[in-house]
């Protein structure tokens, strides 16, 4: 009989609980509503960290950090309106101060989903210089190599090359962490292919995230 309640227990608690791929689901749609190129951004830039994260070798709990800021960076934008995500802008600070609501709101919501490692990421993440916080200095490279290549509503996307140009500038300014720089081009010459936007449904990339941290 203890066996039977425990069960039934259990089944209630999984129902109370959804997956986290049904999480990740729900942010993916939001992000969606909004654009589909938000959602494509931290799809693959969800599936760029789970990559690289296991080339360092990063415990399970890190991964699991970067997977949540791939998404929650974008979750800002939906209090921004949709002029300005088409808006082209005069040079980057101009974007920097239009958009600046846009990484507020993001620090705030996963301040406010007791992700504090996450929030620290999308403070540091975005700033011209290296992050103190190491997950953001690995965010911050990452982001650059898959936000360089995303069409954006004010400019085209890069190509490999001019984005591979603009992370090794960033590197000579010090705007980003000049060792991971270099070890993440040279993990791009000898696995390239893993990089590129899977040839897949959207639930598929969800499920490969979400099975790779479990």
């Amino acid at each position: 009989m203890g066996t039977v309640n425990e069960a039934r227990q259990e089944c209630i608690q999984n129902m109370s609980h959804p997956s986290f791929s049904s999480y990740l689901k729900m942010l993916s749609s939001l992000l969606k509503h909004k654009g589909v190129w938000l959602q494509q951004e931290s799809q693959d830039l969800a599936h760029l960290c789970q990559i690289y994260g296991r080339q360092l070798n990063l415990s399970h709990a890190d991964r699991k950090i970067l997977l949540m800021a791939a998404y929650c960076k974008n979750l800002g934008a939906l209090y921004i309106s949709d002029y300005l995500l088409e808006h082209e802008f005069r040079d980057h600070r101009h974007m920097m101060t239009a958009l600046s609501p846009w990484f507020v709101e993001s620090v705030r919501i996963a301040q406010e989903s007791d992700l504090p490692e996450v929030a620290t990421i999308l403070a540091q993440y975005h700033l011209r210089k290296v992050p103190k916080y190491k997950l953001a200095r690995i965010f911050q490279v990452l982001n650059t190599w898959v936000a360089c290549q995303q069409e954006r509503g004010w400019r085209h996307p890069m190509s490999e090359r001019e984005t591979r140009l603009i992370l090794q500038q960033r590197a000579r300014l010090r705007w980003s962490d000049p060792l991971i720089v270099r070890h993440f081009v040279h993990f791009f010459d000898q696995s390239g292919e893993l990089f590129r936007r899977p040839q897949f449904v959207e639930e598929a990339i969800i499920s490969s995230a979400s099975q790779a941290i479990t």
